[in-house]
């Protein structure tokens, strides 16, 4: 058991593909719609807007639903291919548990339309929201959406979403495989500064850095092909952002398939 492992801890994550960036950063969106619907502030359920706006615009412009279909059957792959290694019972119900998920993802996505956007687009509403959003001054229809009771617009917003919950879905899946696909490792920073050389061979996927939360300070993470760097930074009394000089333990984890 690693050493933080007791206290409330801060993660931060570091993608090292584009592809990880772009499931986080759908995660970060889903996560933040689902956090400001339900509020009943309509200053909170425009957060959500503002997060559903951002997230349309996203798979406006790239086919998620091929880039799903293409890691899920990645993972797929790579777990069958373990499942053929003798095992202990327990490994091959767990391997056979999400074999069974991922088969399950890809029924679900294979069956959904190359058109799943369509609804949203043709929606009034939904068209206004994408179009306005981020305007400073907002069409009296938004406006007068708020001003609903909160049950209506958080029906609404369920609605919308209905057709990008096999999104939501999939990457949940696949961001929770490639977390739990690293091992933790205690390291220190000497006086906030840390360097480790990586093998160029391996597919690393995602940095994880794990620390007390409490902390007045947080880490710079940058990934190389051949090395890994973390700076952590803090405050001086000016309130400028400088480098941390005191020695910092702390958690790293390397996540890779």
């Amino acid at each position: 058991m690693n050493s933080l492992s007791d206290n409330q801890v801060s993660i931060y994550e570091e993608p090292v593909q584009e592809k990880v960036r772009k499931f986080l950063k759908i995660e970060h969106l889903f996560d933040r719609i689902y956090y400001f619907k339900s509020k009943e502030d309509k200053r909170d359920n425009y957060i959500a807007l503002l997060a559903f706006s951002e997230l349309h615009e996203i798979l406006a412009r790239s086919d998620i639903k091929s880039e799903l279909i293409r890691e899920i059957e990645t993972h797929n792959t790579c777990f069958n291919r373990i499942k053929d290694i003798p095992q202990g019972q327990a490994d091959q119900n767990k391997l056979n548990s999400v074999i069974e998920k991922q088969d399950l993802l890809l029924q679900l996505i294979h069956n959904v339309e190359s058109n799943y956007l369509e609804y949203l687009e043709n929606d009034t509403l939904c068209k206004t929201i994408f179009k306005n959003c981020f305007s400073t001054l907002q069409p009296s229809s938004i406006d007068f959406w708020l001003t609903r009771d909160i049950i209506l617009r958080e029906t609404q917003i369920d609605l919308w979403l209905e057709p990008l919950l096999f999104i939501k879905k999939s990457i949940d899946f696949i961001l929770e495989i490639i977390r739990k696909s690293g091992t933790f490792n205690d390291k220190l920073a000497e006086k906030g500064f840390f360097i480790e050389k990586l093998d160029p061979k391996k597919n690393i996927l995602l940095v994880r850095v794990t620390l007390t939360s409490d902390l007045y300070y947080y880490p710079q993470i940058s990934v190389g092909k051949q090395r890994l760097n973390i700076m952590f930074m803090s405050k001086d009394d000016k309130n400028n952002l400088v480098r941390y000089q005191e020695d910092v333990p702390f958690i790293l984890t390397k996540c890779l398939l």
